[in-house]
């Protein structure tokens, strides 16, 4: 299949990027600078990424083999986070990767909770009923610091309340916690809620740590990113993309810079809650290691479409991710749930991801490149890390194929080979996506469509794959086609 033209981008030395307000953007624009001056030697780029700094979700580093590095082979290993319990997946933001700010746990099956329907494990394949089963919360005060009240976007005027049921997950910019609606709603998702509270680095909370410029601009950097979160995420409806419902505050909805304009009146930090949609079956990293690499060549064929279907979406109203991992997509129902649907009717008539965690998104204009430095390391493209202007949808398509390889090969490209010597592990993980260097083991004598898009993805960005190209390869065309969404 033809790569379509993918060099016909504008040049890159003069970029328009104004992804903050007053032009705070954290691009490292020179637009005087030719492009093939701004390209940093493989040398001086490998040891570092401490300066690297886009707010949600900055790239980082990893560690040469005398620190806590990167796994060897499985994705079951302890960076791939599939293991650890649910303590540890709180506390994960101490770790050296910056994990997904947006990941609802799987419970065991007595506790499951969903904001949809749920299937009954115990149905037969031809008799699905979906009943909601939920966790049971105390009775509420109206001085309970656990009461949540918040505004959907489509009534601002009027709140609504929910009760705090448990925290889910945490990252390096946000809290998220499972929330249970307190009073009669006639919208069944917002029954149960998952709620993305903004957690200000130390900077701000901390006055004494960085001198008052410092903190006015991080401040201001801080609110046009979640502003623009925002914005974007009320524009998106896609059953495969996470749902933003409302807010604690309807300022962050109203106003262009609301943590300035509610502190003009209180000069402390603001909460900031976002309420969205929540997934009872946790991340696909989790599914994926549940299974010890055994997950489904149907099943992969089915999830990987939905989130194609997601992204193309985007691409198609000009947003660009920019963090498409395996914690960020999110599963409807709990993996064996959806495996026990596969012969049920119902399996064709839902969808069963979410694409979730929009920090790091953008607006973009037809063939504008991108030069922040941002993204999840073992999912970032060489352009990124060489610190080039690059396309952000070609950047999204390279993060589905390191996605896509990892369901396949139950790792991912870019660790340390099985068998590795001690200098190939002391290497970092962005030595080896410089040089795309990743090959083929479980699948090396395997005939399959799905490995056709990998090859077309984790390569040159001249011969990369558009997301309209991935959508209409023979792996997922056939999946996507009889879809209903």
């Amino acid at each position: 299949m033809s790569t379509q033209g993918q060099e016909n981008n504008p040049p890159a030395p003069r970029i328009r990027q104004e992804e903050f307000i007053n032009g705070s953007a954290v691009e490292n624009d020179q637009n005087d600078v030719p492009q093939e001056e701004q390209v940093t030697p493989l040398s001086l780029m490998i040891p570092s990424f401490e300066s690297v700094a886009m707010l949600p979700t900055p790239m980082t580093y990893t560690p040469p083999a005398s620190l806590p590095k990167s796994p060897k082979q499985m994705l079951v290993n302890p960076k791939r986070r599939g293991e650890s319990n649910q303590a540890q997946r709180v506390d994960a933001g101490l770790q050296h990767r910056v994990i997904s700010e947006l990941f609802p746990l799987p419970d065991n099956a007595q506790q499951r909770v969903s904001s949809l329907p749920t299937v009954s494990e115990t149905s037969s394949s031809n008799n699905f009923s979906l009943p909601a089963k939920s966790e049971t919360v105390g009775p509420e005060s109206a001085d309970d610091e656990s009461i949540l009240t918040g505004y959907a976007l489509d009534n601002l005027d009027v709140p609504l309340r929910w009760r705090k049921v448990r925290q889910i997950g945490s990252g390096n910019f946000s809290n998220v916690f499972l929330y249970k609606s307190i009073d009669k709603v006639t919208n069944p998702e917002l029954r149960q809620v998952s709620v993305k509270r903004v957690k200000y680095p130390e900077e701000l909370t901390n006055k004494r740590s960085v001198n008052e410029q410092l903190a006015k601009e991080l401040l201001s950097r801080l609110e046009s990113s979640l502003t623009r979160e925002l914005a974007i995420l009320r524009s998106l409806d896609h059953p495969c993309i996470v749902k933003l419902f409302g807010v604690n505050n309807p300022i962050f909805i109203k106003s262009k810079k609301p943590l300035r304009d509610l502190m003009l009146h209180d000069d402390r930090l603001p909460l900031c809650d976002m309420i969205m949609s929540y997934c009872s079956g946790g991340d696909l990293l989790m599914a994926a290691t549940s299974c010890n690499g055994k997950l489904k060549l149907p099943l992969i064929q089915r999830l990987f479409a939905e989130l194609v279907m997601a992204v193309q979406y985007l691409h198609d109203n000009n947003v660009i991710h920019r963090d498409i991992k395996l914690e960020n997509v999110l599963l409807k129902f709990p993996l064996e749930v959806i495996i026990d649907m596969s012969d049920s009717p119902v399996y064709m008539k839902h969808n069963f991801i979410e694409l979730a965690d929009f920090g790091l998104c953008k607006k973009i204009e037809p063939g504008e490149l991108c030069t922040a430095r941002c993204g999840s390391e073992d999912y970032v493209s060489p352009e990124i890390l060489m610190g080039v202007p690059y396309d952000g949808r070609l950047s999204d398509t390279w993060a589905l194929g390191v996605i896509l390889y990892g369901l396949l090969e139950d790792r991912l490209p870019f660790d340390p080979p099985p068998n590795a010597s001690a200098r190939q592990r002391n290497r970092a993980t962005s030595h080896r996506i410089a040089r795309y260097e990743w090959k083929w083991f479980r699948l090396h004598d395997k005939d399959l469509s799905a490995k056709e898009i990998v090859e077309h993805t984790l390569t040159r960005k001249s011969e990369r794959w558009t997301i309209n190209q991935i959508r209409e390869s023979a792996f997922i065309k056939t999946t996507a086609d009889i879809l209903p969404f």
